[in-house]
């Protein structure tokens, strides 16, 4: 059975501290592509990125489902300023997703009680 695997995105950088600023839109797109594979296999986390500092040292960046929603609202405002509109409409359809399941959970809990 082929297993699905997500492929984080690599980023090279001489000073890890700058990469949020010098790699944003990389990023954003990484995280939204995360979410997309989180939310379609059914992950707790996802291993969006992986930085690599002077070839040598890898941080490995990840997402916890919990932080899917808010993540999706950060990213947005990033990928519309650098126009990334193809990306920001399936943020949008990530976003709808997720609340049209908690929608089903809200319901059916109600249905329990």
């Amino acid at each position: 059975m082929k297993r699905n695997r997500f492929k984080p995105v690599e980023i090279y950088a001489k000073d890890p501290s700058e990469i949020f600023e010098t790699q944003r839109k990389e990023i954003s797109s990484a995280i939204i592509n995360g979410i997309e594979f989180g939310l379609r296999n059914n992950k707790k986390k996802v291993d969006f990125a992986r930085i690599v500092v002077r070839g040598m040292i890898v941080i490995t960046l990840t997402i916890d489902s919990k932080e899917f929603l808010d993540l999706l609202d950060e990213n947005i405002k990033t990928l519309i300023e650098y126009e990334e509109y193809e990306m920001c409409a399936l943020a949008v359809e990530l976003k709808n997703k997720i609340n049209k399941t908690n929608e089903k959970v809200t319901e059916k809990n109600r249905i329990l009680d």
